[in-house]
């Protein structure tokens, strides 16, 4: 019997395919089931609805066929490891070209870091920097309030979990709603000889299922982030995005994309949230102005928040608000032997602004730790 996949539903796990069937025997709204059937597929609401009443009528329910499923997907995703041109998918899956597209932005959903080059698509160990730009709502608020984080490289064995989940209570309590990361939300793997012995977790999975355990979750707060040089050592190793791994477990934590992204929070004030991939520097303002520097006039954000170094700091450089988010790792014996400082802590951003949207004031405040928790790790085991 030739290989039949059904507008890419074998990609969609088989404890979601249960989830759409009771929602919608529950009497559940199509557009309500399509939140979480869109977390796994890029279809439109009418094939949802028909691939649910496939799986009710017993399509693909069983576990020996499930096993099948995840077998032909581990052979695919193999596949698009060595490369292939989409018409020979096609025909190696004896489906349509429209299908195999599909397929592919499925897996790419799934956070594989999927490059096309001509007919050729692959899934790379190459990290491709992109534009993100995110529109936020702006509902005419005159006070926008927010906190910002950054560097809290879980899966570390010098990562401070208390000192994070302190920072949630008091943005929780403070009445911060969201709160922006700027990336290296986990310690990555392979970063240079040694540093396996610095981790207490191992493998990709091992790190994902890690920061959705113990990452802090409040009621009404979301977390906006960007993956850093940490993050994207599993697409080096594996060409799979963690970011978007941890926001398919985790709906208050939204992903934002690699290494940057700039988030309108009006028409007329932007935040650029930047993960740069330089070494540290002998001062700790040098860095971010002469990134500041580098701007043309036209392109600059209005609040530029820096992560990456592991400083805290606040400048305001060519009509930039420049903030360095600091950090939420004690400093490790690699930066000790560096004389790279850890500044542990995070903030609270304030942002005034006028009928149009513009900044006309800003205030910042850091909240710091003083002292790192040793092994802080076995505390949330």
């Amino acid at each position: 019997m030739p290989f039949s996949w059904k507008d890419g539903d074998n990609l969609i796990p088989l404890e979601i395919k249960k989830k759409c069937i009771e929602m919608a025997d529950d009497g559940v709204e199509a557009t309500e089931i399509y939140k979480i059937f869109s977390q796994h597929s890029n279809g439109s609401i009418e094939s949802m609805m028909r691939m649910i009443r496939n799986w009710r009528n017993g399509y693909q329910m069983s576990e020996p066929v499930q096993k099948k499923e995840n077998k032909q997907k581990f052979d695919i995703i193999e596949t698009l490891k060595k490369g292939i041109e989409i018409s020979e998918l096609a025909e190696k899956l004896n489906i349509s070209l429209t299908t195999a597209e599909s397929i592919i932005s499925d897996i790419k959903n799934q956070g594989y870091n999927i490059q096309r080059i001509g007919n050729i698509v692959q899934i790379s160990n190459i990290v491709v920097p992109t534009e993100n730009k995110i529109e936020r709502k702006w509902t005419g608020e005159k006070i926008i309030r927010f906190g910002i984080i950054g560097d809290t490289h879980i899966n570390s064995k010098y990562t401070q979990i208390t000192h994070l989940h302190k920072l949630y209570d008091i943005f929780k309590s403070e009445g911060i709603d969201t709160v922006y990361h700027t990336g290296d939300i986990d310690e990555g793997e392979k970063m240079r000889p040694g540093h396996e012995y610095e981790l207490y977790n191992h493998g990709a999975d091992e790190h994902i299922e890690e920061i959705v355990r113990v990452f802090p979750k409040r009621e009404g707060v979301t977390t906006h982030f960007i993956t850093g040089n940490h993050d994207t050592s599993y697409v080096k190793i594996c060409g799979l995005d963690i970011g978007c791994k941890i926001a398919e477990k985790r709906p208050d934590m939204i992903y934002l994309g690699y290494m940057s992204a700039v988030i309108n929070l009006t028409p007329n004030c932007t935040l650029e949230l930047r993960h740069p991939i330089d070494g540290t520097a002998y001062a700790i303002s040098y860095k971010t102005q002469k990134m500041i520097e580098a701007m043309s006039g036209g392109e600059k954000p209005n609040i530029l928040a820096v992560g990456h170094y592991h400083k805290a700091e606040y400048i305001f450089y060519r009509n930039v608000h420049a903030i360095q988010s600091g950090t939420v790792c004690a400093q490790t014996p690699w930066m000790r032997g560096k004389q790279i400082s850890a500044h542990m802590g995070g903030w609270i951003v304030e942002v005034h602004v006028d009928d149009d949207g513009t900044v006309t004031r800003i205030k910042q405040e850091y909240i710091p730790f003083y002292k790192a928790i040793t092994d802080d790790w076995k505390n949330w085991r």
